[in-house]
């Protein structure tokens, strides 16, 4: 693979990125969810070693380019996802810091019904090899899977043909999160 087919893939991969860490930094202040702020740090970091890989990669185009200027724009490009996943890192940061949110924020939060958390797939999950149409999860549990996280690489916005892996950490808003946790087999903590 060449240097520009791989700068196309980092720059594809930063897109999908931003979009997702602005998606949960704003739903993990809106649900209060500790859990998805730090799946937005997280993210942050993967944005920062793919925004170097841009970069180093176009210097190394730059090497055979008759006019190497041209490639500026590429790394102007990665520099603005950047920005983009910094702006997310600082949304999140607010539930982190534990910062007092604005009244309008807690109203939302109160008026709000759902949670948002990561849900991991344990080996012996009933969700293993099933795609979410098969899986009707909305309709039968009230809970929308919004992304699933397979090793370093994130499917955001999964389709009804994306199938469930083990090991697979589902990012999920739901009524009641336990219920996708039991079929994930993850063990459920009692309330006292």
């Amino acid at each position: 693979m060449d240097e520009f087919e791989e700068i196309r893939n980092c720059l594809v991969e930063m897109k999908d990125l931003s979009a997702l860490m602005i998606d949960l930094a704003f739903s993990s202040v809106m649900y209060n969810s500790e859990d998805i702020a730090e799946e937005v740090y997280l993210l942050e970091e993967r944005m920062d070693d793919l925004t170097l890989n841009v970069k180093r990669l176009t210097l190394r185009a730059a090497k055979k380019e008759e006019d190497p200027e041209r490639l500026l724009s590429i790394i102007d490009l990665a520099e603005i996802n950047e920005h983009i996943s910094d702006a997310a890192y600082g949304i999140a940061d607010i539930i982190l810091r534990d910062l007092e949110p604005h009244p309008i924020i807690r109203k939302i939060m109160e008026d709000t019904k759902e949670e948002l958390g990561r849900v991991t797939v344990r080996p012996n999950s009933v969700l293993i090899g099933k795609t979410l149409e098969q899986l009707k999860l909305p309709s039968k549990i009230g809970t929308r899977i919004i992304a699933i996280k397979r090793g370093d690489r994130y499917i955001y916005d999964p389709g009804k043909k994306d199938t469930i892996e083990g090991g697979d950490v589902l990012i999920a808003v739901g009524s009641d999160l336990d219920k996708l946790r039991k079929l994930a087999g993850e063990e459920i903590e009692e309330e006292d």
